[in-house]
């Protein structure tokens, strides 16, 4: 756990590998929404990251990217391609983070920063509509 240096000065277990800083959620989508975050716990055991995107493998900054609710973090276009693969009538479920298996689509009672804005990103392709409950 330590202290994020925005002015919400919040606790976290957050740790940005890039910048080597303890982030809350909010610092995490406005000003580091392209490094790799986890646990302080995790940069303890494994200080080594690979700042590029596990899709394709090309830097993140060359891109825009999405963040997943598990922090995982790829170019938005690897992702959106990848979704678009799966057949046409795949479930919500059956959209997983293809680093750990956890849900792309976050829980629709989850209010956070990163819900928030991956909510948002998520919303404007025709494939992830349905897995957040929109219209087609």
């Amino acid at each position: 756990m330590g202290l994020c240096k925005c002015p919400k000065r919040k606790v976290t277990n957050l740790f940005c590998f890039e910048h080597r800083v303890n982030v809350c959620e909010h610092c995490l989508v406005s000003n580091h929404n392209k490094c790799i975050v986890q646990s302080y716990l995790q940069w303890l055991q494994d200080s080594d990251y690979n700042p590029n995107c596990s899709l394709c493998n090309s830097p993140l900054i060359a891109q825009d990217t999405v963040r997943l609710i598990c922090y995982d973090v790829f170019h938005w276009s690897c992702l959106n391609n990848l979704a678009a693969r799966l057949p046409l009538h795949t479930a919500p479920a059956g959209y997983q983070c293809p680093t750990c298996q956890g849900p792309v689509f976050p829980p629709s009672n989850l209010a956070s920063p990163v819900a928030d804005v991956l909510k948002e990103q998520l919303s404007s392709v025709n494939w992830a509509r349905a897995g957040l409950g929109l219209p087609l």
